[in-house]
């Protein structure tokens, strides 16, 4: 997210979007399967777990990168891990866990734990 926000969306360059994408829609899917098969996890521990489990692709992906001609991208690692992090925090949101409040002037993240 703050690697949109910082600079305008048509200066952030199309393989870093690609990168975001791609880890925050494996964040979401590694979130969904922690969230109903490790029932014993808190939200704290499945974000963790399912931020990591959706970085790893992209990890392999720059290590391949660097093996094969191309150079490993930092910066392509940073927009993979924003995403993963968005994807799971949505990934939370999708699966019931936390849910927003809105009510005259506040606006809440509340959730059940």
């Amino acid at each position: 997210m703050l690697l949109l926000v910082a600079n305008p969306s048509f200066a952030v360059e199309s393989d870093k979007v690609s990168h975001f994408a791609g880890s925050a829609a494996l964040g979401v899917v590694a979130d969904s399967v922690i969230y109903h098969t490790a029932t014993q996890m808190g939200p704290g521990e499945r974000f963790a777990a399912s931020t990591g489990a959706a970085l790893v692709p992209g990890f392999i992906i720059e290590c391949v990168d660097e093996f094969s001609g191309y150079h490993f991208s930092w910066p392509d690692l940073l927009a993979g891990a924003l995403g993963s992090g968005t994807g799971s925090v949505l990934g939370e949101l999708v699966n019931g866990q936390f849910w927003i409040s809105a009510s005259g002037r506040q606006v809440r993240l509340i959730g059940h734990w």
